[in-house]
């Protein structure tokens, strides 16, 4: 596993010190068969290491997203499907930016009439 040393919160220097009795340096690399959990808060792990007990990161689609229909007609899809009439691109604006309860209760205002 590589690790890359960092100065710890409210730190200038790394505090880990080499069998020369020498501070190690911020930013140096270093290649080391396991984790040295004694340091915790002064390495960041490059690669390598073990993923257990970490959840991947991934981006998942957004449940609600604006498409244009016509020439300046918008609705808004839920998981592909339309669930509001048509808007004005006007009536949209900060759309993006709301939270995914604030988009949902957007779309139920603006629900297609049935």
């Amino acid at each position: 596993m590589k690790i890359r040393l960092k100065a710890p919160a409210g730190a200038t220097t790394t505090g880990i010190y080499g069998k020369d009795g020498k501070e190690m340096a911020v930013g140096e690399v270093l290649d080391l068969e396991n984790e040295p959990v004694g340091w915790v808060g002064r390495y960041d792990i490059i690669s390598g290491g073990s993923t257990e007990g970490k959840t991947a990161v991934t981006n998942p689609a957004p449940a609600y997203a604006v498409a244009e229909t016509s020439p300046g007609w918008f609705v808004i899809n839920k998981d592909g499907e339309a669930v509001t009439k048509k808007l004005r691109q006007s009536d949209l604006e900060g759309f993006d930016t709301m939270s995914d309860e604030d988009k949902a209760a957007f779309a139920d205002l603006h629900k297609v009439e049935a």
